[in-house]
């Protein structure tokens, strides 16, 4: 826990924010009236969303602040991941559980974020223990502490309830007669279904359920959540290596996103090829071990049927696939490894571990100090915007309103512009007139355009269309400046 500690303190405020850090910072009202009409209408983590405005109340809103309750649940977890090993799969998968999930880059990754995930994962353990301690015998604490850490869980982010596969499994493996089961079963649901009713109302607003039917037909106009699509079809590798070894082993997140192809992944042959091959050979024993151990069904449940769902949600178009909206499962996976580590004779568990470190090393490192593999650093962005726009400018925001609202601290205002229009060069041109008439000049700042506008056509407009625009680059963000362009035509549309 001590190790855990230090790798998520270290340089926790280094980073910028990224865009859905700076949503969990508006979503929880900091410096904001205090009220609750806001949380019951966030579906996204409100429960979160109330401990950062308490917190921030205390600590203010450093970056560095916003992250330390992540931080804080992240060494927490290590202590939940290691207990849940340890009653599940046995006392000796404990330490190499313990030491996984204090190294693991995908949980430092968390550790480090403002998002519910590591609160998520923290309640999908503790949930858990509760649920298997029950095996030995139903008691009213262990029926509250299931309660309470389902609740929480639901509230931290709704992915918890893609555990309801292997704990439905566990209910009816509780002492008792099967018709007390299954009523013991039945009057849980009933009790989490009125805690969370209050969000029922903003949760079917906020999704197109209609999209889950199997018989769902793609409207027309109905266009992808991403780019090209929600799925593809190295979307569950990909989270395998992101459970194994983080983000930051192979190709960066921003290079992923600017070049989705095999050429992208060329210069990380020999990382990725080492990590598919340890963490491969340990899954398999993992596997093995699970099976002596008569889990291996639960294992698989565990496993899978996030998977199975996210990927529905994605084919779909309902919601993107993630590593992240898998992370419930990641404790089980942890937990599969350690019982792999924990089969091993002392002196081959000792070069799985080292191999483990060096893989895991390596990620780490480009997550501390690899500029590639950091956050698009608007906070450079922002200083700069404060220290040059003035009041009578504008800035167009494309795809960083939210961030700009956190970093930007000056007089000009700001202004959402869609990328959307840069399909068309003069929809593109018409837009950015209209939104700046009656300035002196105008700041367009852009990050993360690849969804829509894979080609980069809005950047070749503006170099064509304004080529005395000053430019600017930081990480992952592209800032242009000009005088004010000439009005918009009469009559024209908007």
């Amino acid at each position: 826990m001590i190790v855990a500690a230090a790798l998520r303190l270290f340089r926790l405020g280094h980073q910028s924010l990224w865009v859905d850090e700076a949503f969990s910072w508006h979503n929880a009202g900091v410096a904001a009236p205090w009220g609750p009409a806001r949380y019951l209408a966030d579906v996204h983590g409100p429960l979160y969303g109330v401990i950062l405005h308490l917190w921030t109340r205390l600590a203010g809103d450093s970056e560095w602040a916003l992250r330390l309750p992540s931080a804080v649940l992240g060494v927490a977890l290590v202590a939940a991941i290691a207990r849940l090993s340890a009653r599940w799969l046995g006392e000796e998968t404990a330490a190499p559980a313990a030491w996984l999930a204090a190294g693991s880059p995908f949980l430092v990754w968390y550790g480090q974020e403002v998002r519910a995930y590591t609160l998520l994962m923290l309640c999908a353990c503790l949930a858990s223990l509760a649920l298997l301690a029950m095996h030995e015998g139903v008691t009213r604490l262990r029926l509250s502490g299931y309660l309470a850490a389902a609740w929480v869980g639901l509230l931290s982010n709704l992915s918890f309830a893609m555990l309801l596969p292997v704990h439905f499994r566990w209910w009816l493996a509780t002492p008792g007669h099967p018709i007390a089961r299954l009523a013991r079963l039945a009057g849980v649901g009933l009790v989490l279904l009125l805690l969370v009713s209050p969000w029922v109302g903003p949760i079917r607003r906020v999704w197109a359920w209609q999209r889950l039917e199997p018989a769902h037909v793609t409207e027309a106009g109905e266009t992808p959540l991403r780019g090209a699509g929600a799925f593809h079809a190295a979307a569950i590798p990909f989270a395998a290596a992101s459970f194994s070894v983080g983000y930051t082993l192979g190709p960066s997140l921003r290079a992923l996103r600017a070049h989705p192809g095999l050429g992208t992944l060329r210069p990380h042959v020999l990382a990725l090829g080492a990590a598919a091959i340890v963490f491969g050979a340990l899954t398999v024993l993992g596997a093995r071990a699970l099976h002596r151990r008569g889990r291996l069904g639960e294992g698989l449940v565990w496993l899978l049927a996030p998977v199975l769902l996210v990927s529905y949600f994605a084919i779909q178009n309902f919601k993107v696939f993630h590593p992240r909206y898998l992370s419930v499962a990641l404790p089980a996976y942890l937990a599969l490894l350690a019982a792999g580590l924990a089969d091993l004779r002392p002196r081959a568990r000792s070069a799985v571990g080292a191999a483990v470190a060096i893989l895991w090393g390596v990620s780490l490192w480009h997550h501390f100090f690899d500029p590639r593999y950091a956050k698009e650093d608007m906070r450079s962005a922002g200083a700069l915007l404060t220290a040059r726009a003035s009041s009578g400018e504008k800035i167009l925001a494309v795809n960083t309103e939210m961030l700009l609202f956190y970093y930007y601290r000056g007089p000009a205002p700001i202004s959402e512009y869609w990328l959307g229009w840069a399909s068309d060069p003069g929809l593109c041109e018409h837009h950015i007139r209209r939104l700046s008439s009656g300035t002196t000049g105008v700041w367009i700042v852009w990050s993360r355009g690849e969804d829509l506008d894979p080609t980069g056509a809005f950047a070749r407009d503006l170099a064509t269309l304004h080529p005395e625009a000053e430019q600017f680059q930081f990480d992952g963000v592209r800032i242009w400046h000009f005088r004010r362009p000439k009005s918009a035509e009469p009559g024209s549309g908007t």
